[in-house]
């Protein structure tokens, strides 16, 4: 039930207009699906791998602003 939860996640953030939207969705769809694994090093992982995920971004949009 929790895969179906997350795909469909997936399919609603590469179908959304907004690309802050699709941003969103996508970790959550991950978060949805690694929950559901129950397994806590998987949860860890995805804690990390969404940390790095959201410093990449505020550095991505912080560079874009400079230009």
């Amino acid at each position: 039930m929790w895969i179906l939860f997350a795909l469909i996640m997936m399919v609603v953030a590469l179908k959304a207009f907004s690309f802050s939207f699709t941003m969103a969705l996508i970790p959550f769809a991950a978060g949805c699906w690694c929950f559901s694994k129950s397994s806590r090093s998987d949860l860890d992982d995805f804690m990390a791998f969404s940390f790095f995920f959201v410093l990449v971004g505020f550095a991505v949009m912080a560079i874009a602003q400079l230009i």
